[in-house]
Parts: C-alpha cells; structure tokens; sequence
C-alpha cells in the first residue's frame, strides 16, 4: 500500500517512534504519498533518529500546526509598512537599540551579564565575523535575575538585553543572542532568530540596513516552531545538537552548524566527538575550534592505531574507540553513544591534566585515571552527570573542579593535598568523602551539598571562603590541624554541636553564621575573627578565647544564652560586641582598650563589668540597660581606684627634674604611666556624663 511504503520511508529516516506519531497526527497526508516525506526532508535533517521522542505531547499541537503551514504554501504577500529604521522600531517597544564598532564598545555591556552567564562575544574578536547590536530595555538594570526561578528563553529577563548579530559577508544571517546565555536552552536564537517577533517590520528594516552595506539578509535561520536543543540552519532545516559553544553547533551524525553552515564531516574519515574532530587518516585528534583550548587533546598523542568496535554490553548500545599510542602499550578507550557524546574515558598512563580538560563535555559518566596526579582549572566543570571516577592518585586539582556535578555519591581521593575554588560546588548528594591527606582548600569548597554529615581531614591546614555553606546536616568535623579559615566557615549549617579546632588562629567574616545549635566551641588558639563572627548561635553558653586579640563588627550578635566569655587578651573590637545578648552577667576584659558602637546594647543583665584599660568606646554603650549610669559610675570608680594605686610613687623614687639634666630611662618610662592612666580615666568620665 502506498501508504505503507511511504511511513517505511519516514521509518526509515526518522525512527519508528516518528513514524507512529506521523500516522496519528497526519492520516490525511499520508493518503498523497510522498507529500508528507518530502516537506519532512525538506525542513527537518536526518542527522538524529530521536525525533519522534524530542516532540513531546505538549508540543504536538504545534508542531502538527507547522506541518499544515507547509501543505499548498501560497507565495508570501509582502507586507507594506511604514519606512522606519530599527532604531525606531525597537524604540517603540522600550528598547534602545546601540551598534558596536570597537572592541571596547562590545565589552560595555558585559555589566548586564551575571557570572556564568556571560556570552562567547565578550571572549573578544566577534567584530571580526559578525555585525553587533545590542538591543536594551529602558528598564534593563531594575528587571531583577533573582526574581526568575525558572528560567525561560523569552521571559522579562532574558529579552530585556539581547545581542543582535549578523554574520558578514554577501548572505547573512542572524543570532539574537539571550541575556541568560547557557542557562536556557538554544539562546542564540531569542525568538527562534525571528526578528518581527520583537517588533513587526525588524527583519525587513533591518534587511534594508544590511543592503546599504552590500549584504543580504538570509532570515531561513528562523524557527517557526521551537524543539529543545535543536537548531535551524541556513538550509532551513532543523538539526538536533549535542552542544554549542561560541554560535557553533555540535550535532549527531558528524554534522556542525557553524554560525548557520551546515559541515558535513566524512564518516570514513573522521570522527565528530563531543566538540573534538578524531581523524582516522591522519591519526590525529583536534579541536573544531581552537578557541576553546580544552587540554584533552593534549592527553592523546602520537596515535599509532585506532580501532572503532560496538561494545560488548549491548544494553549500552554504545562504541569504543580504542587508541594506541607510541608512547604505551596501553590503549586508551573513549566510549561514545549513538549520538556521539563521549560517555566514557579511561586512560591508564596520563599523569597530568591541563586546563579547561573536557570542560564542555556533559555525558561523560565513566573516568578512570589510575596514574593522574594533578589537574589544572576547569576539569569536567559542566559535566553533571559523572559517577563513576577513579583517580587513586591525584594529588592537586584546580579551580572548577568538577563543578557543577550532582551525580557523584562518594569520592576517594587518599593522596589529595591541595584544592582550588568551587570544588564540586554545586553536587547535593555526595554523603561519602575520603581525603585523608588534603591540607589546603580554596573558595567554595563542597558549597551547597546537603548529604555530608561527617568530614574527617585530618591534615587540613587551611580553608578559604564559603567552607561547606549550606550544609544544613554536618555534624562532625575532625580537623586537628586547620590554623586558618576564609569567610562565612560553615554557614547556616544547623546540625553541628561541637566542634574543636585546637590550632586555629585566624577566621574571616561570618565564622559560624545562623548555627544555631553549636554548644561547645574550643579554639585556644584563636587571635584574630573577622565581622559577623558566631551571629545568632542560640545554644553557646561559654566562650573561651584566651589568646583572641583583634575582632570585627557584630561579633557575637544576637546571642542569646552566653553566660560566660573568657577573652583576656582582647584588645580592639568593632561596633555590635554582644549586642542583643540577654545572659551575660559579668564581663572583663583587662586589655580592651577600643569598641565600637552598640556594645552591649540591649542586654539588661549585665551586673558587673569591669574594662581597666579602655579608651575609646562607641555610640550607645549599654543603651536600654536600666542600670547603665550606675554601672558606668562603678566601671570609673574602680578603674580610678586601680590607677591611684597603680600610680602611687615613692618619695624616694622622686627625682629633681633639672632642665639641663636628661631623664634615665627609669623616670621616663615612670611619667609616661601616669600620664597614659590619668589619660584613661578622663576619657572614660567624658564618656559616662555624655
């Protein structure tokens, strides 16, 4: 039957899945056979078999719609409008509209990007290729990132800064570029790259633009209905992709979309991996682009022999290249999946990575690395989905390790000394961490997981900022050696109620932030904590900090149930010292000598205080405390009483001053006592009748 033959046919190109929803979705067509395969081919590529469960069923009415706006396609009526430029037209609808024409100009509007966002343009050379605009909301800078949870393509945010851009050369065509980047999916084609989705009338003013200029625009890029992680080329036809990096495509099927050109890779002689081009000819493995500068190519070199076979596992369904270099009899294995997504490496000799090694790969899941010893910036940065990783001796790793990785469930790294930034910053489910020898972490260490509930670190000599933040269920934390730590240690972590860090020395900002159930705390050596340090614990009842000189702003603010703080060797404190602490009774810091404001403000209890050595005291100094003139009074009172005895001299230690004999030292250190007490004692009056 013909109508047989022709869902063979779409069978054949597309998949059984397609074909089944084809003859659902379109009974009619099929009667006219050959109809429906021939616009098929002409709009969609056969590069990916996947069509069929890429179309979900919300988006089968669209797509069926699309399908008939291709059945007896009448030729377009031009539309007449009134002339204006695209500067006018986007005016209109809120936007100013800027051409770049230098460098400098392009980089301008970077301060609209939040970090991770920012677009490929700003890597510098776009101009080179591409005519710029920037189209931007009046409005841009008070339309708020956070206030898009979910993230979508044409949302307030994401069109409220676009990059317009145009390839150069006779025939054109366009990228409206997205303010969100990489967060949303196909952002360099903001309204399908539909120019009279902004405004009725861009495509054609912008058209006549390009003509005074001697360039066609070829709007055939555009989509006319949207399929997730698929593009248009300027064939017109959709072609699935695996990634896109700098406007370029990563397709199945050995195909790459180069700012809208379709390249079509010999399959007999080359091999299209991820973003990486393995050449079975020449024996070689490069980078389509070289401006990525991804170190994994540098891992495989002086190919002697590749072999391409189905994997055993057939419930995989996946192939292994197996690579054998001159330099080991050990082949390396990538194992790639029916859409060539490298899914698996293994390496047994490599004992070194680069930077940025497969920083855009997504699929990997497998990495066994037995020699690797030291990994530069960006390794697997924005893979999620790894889980299996074995590198037993690696012992230093760079920033952005692992990034964005949530699949990992337990890591054993024994020879681990030294980390950088973001390490695993965004993985939630690791519960398993075994690193004995590690000493020294960067920023963002293990931010955001919520499944760790004891760290051993035995070695761990110092820590940066945001150390475990939002680790809500940590409970135990062993690390005997740990002398220095950044900001915000531990934040808003809620589980942890002991915690004995014997050589500690020196915190940053935030130490201890909103815990709240932290009972025992024991730092003996502790000289110096930075601002907001211990705010809001609600069960510490004793401090001792005996050897804590120097602290910042609000330290231990809103603590509510201290009773006992031993700090005898404090001598500078900054404004909010216990301010909102309602248990504290008695106080005394013998080497105080400066606080800021709000010291002790609204603690009513306080029944004795004593500050021998003070100076220089804040604004509203036990303010609301219903007794503070009095203690202020017997603060003085005996503080005077310690200077007049202190201060008591001798008549036989009295030396007759002649102005033409010079003091001993003896005597001058004598005078410069007494003067420095009396000093102390009218400051602290001036103080009290303020």
């Amino acid at each position: 039957m013909a109508e047989s033959k022709e869902l063979n046919r779409i069978k054949k190109l597309y998949g059984e899945k397609f074909m089944h929803l084809c003859r659902r979705l379109f009974p009619t067509l099929l009667e006219q056979e050959g109809l429906l395969t021939q616009i098929l081919e002409e709009n969609f590529s056969t590069n990916s078999r996947t069509l069929g469960e890429d179309i979900t069923e919300e988006m089968e009415e669209d797509f069926k719609n699309f399908i008939f706006s291709k059945v007896n396609v009448e030729k377009e009526q031009i539309e007449v409008i009134e002339k204006k430029t695209p500067y006018e037209l986007l005016k209109e609808v809120g936007y100013e509209l800027y051409e770049c024409n230098s460098e400098e100009e392009i980089q301008s509007f970077k301060r609209y990007y939040k970090p991770g966002e920012v677009l490929c343009t700003f890597g510098g050379g776009r101009l080179d290729s591409c005519v710029v605009f920037w189209a931007v909301k009046k409005d841009a800078d008070k339309i708020i990132r956070g206030d898009f949870e979910r993230p979508k393509r044409e949302d307030k945010y994401g069109t409220s800064v676009m990059s317009i851009q145009f390839t150069r050369g006779k025939t054109s065509t366009v990228s409206i570029k997205n303010r969100y980047n990489h967060t949303v999916n196909n952002p360099d084609a903001t309204y399908g790259n539909d120019l009279d989705r902004i405004v009725p009338g861009l495509k054609q003013s912008f058209a006549e633009l390009l003509a005074e200029r001697g360039m066609e625009l070829d709007a055939s890029n555009t989509e006319k209905f949207y399929i997730p992680n698929y593009v248009v080329a300027n064939d017109g036809k959709y072609y699935k992709y695996n990634m896109e990096i700098n406007g370029i495509y990563y397709c199945p099927g050995n195909v790459i979309i180069d700012h809208g050109e379709v390249i079509q890779l010999e399959s007999e002689k080359e091999v299209l991996m991820d973003y990486f081009i393995l050449d079975k000819e020449k024996k070689t493995l490069r980078l389509y682009d070289s401006s990525i500068q991804d170190s994994f190519i540098d891992s495989i070199e002086n190919i002697e022999k590749i072999e391409m076979i189905k994997n055993p596992d057939k419930e995989k369904q996946t192939r292994l290249i197996k690579i054998k270099t001159k330099d080991s009899d050990k082949p390396i294995v990538i194992e790639i999946d029916k859409d060539n997504n490298i899914v698996g490496y293994e390496n047994q000799e490599l004992k070194k990575a680069g930077d940025r090694f497969l920083v855009w790969n997504s699929k990997l899941s497998k990495l066994d690395l037995p020699q690797l010893a030291k990994t530069g910036d960006y390794f697997l940065c924005n893979n999620v989905i790894l889980s299996e990783l074995n590198t037993p001796q690696l012992k230093e790793v760079g920033d952005y390790f692992l990034r964005f990785n949530k699949a990992l469930k337990n890591i054993s790294l024994p020879q681990l000394e030294k980390v950088g930034n973001h390490f695993l910053g965004y993985n939630e489910i690791l519960s398993e961490l075994n690193t004995p020898q590690l000493k020294e972490i960067g920023d963002y260490f293990l931010r955001f997981n919520k499944a760790l509930k004891n760290i051993s670190l035995p070695q761990l000599e110092k820590v940066g900022n945001h150390f475990l933040g939002y680790n809500e269920i940590l409970s135990e934390l062993n690390t005997p050696q740990l002398k220095e730590v950044g900001d915000h240690f531990l934040g808003w972590n809620k589980a942890l109620i002991k915690l004995q860090l014997p050589q500690l020395t020196k915190v940053g900002d935030c130490f201890l932030e909103y815990n709240e159930e932290l009972e025992t705390l024991n730092t003996p050596k502790l000289t110096e904590v930075g601002k907001d340090v211990l705010i809001r614990n609600k069960k510490l009842t004793k401090l001792n900090l005996p050897q804590l000189k120097k602290a910042g702003r609000q330290f231990l603010l809103f603590n509510e149930t201290i009773k006992e703080v031993n700090l005898p060797q404090l001598t500078n404190v900054e404004g909010g010292f216990l301010q909102c602490n309602e248990a504290l009774e008695k106080l005394n810091l013998p080497q105080l000598t400066k606080v800021g404001e709000r010291f002790l403000m609204h603690n009513e209890n306080i029944k004795e205080l004593k500050l021998p050595q003070l100076k220089e005291i804040g604004d509203d100094f036990l303010s609301s405390h219903p007794k503070a003139k009095e203690l202020i009074a017997n603060m003085n009172k005996e503080s005077e009483e310690e200077i007049n005895e202190s201060t008591s001299i001798n008549p036989k230690d009295i030396v007759e001053l002649d102005t033409e004999k010079q003091l001993t030292t003896t005597e001058v250190s004598l005078v410069r006592k007494i003067i420095e007490k009396i000093k102390s004692v009218f400051h602290k009056k001036d103080n009290s009748q303020r």
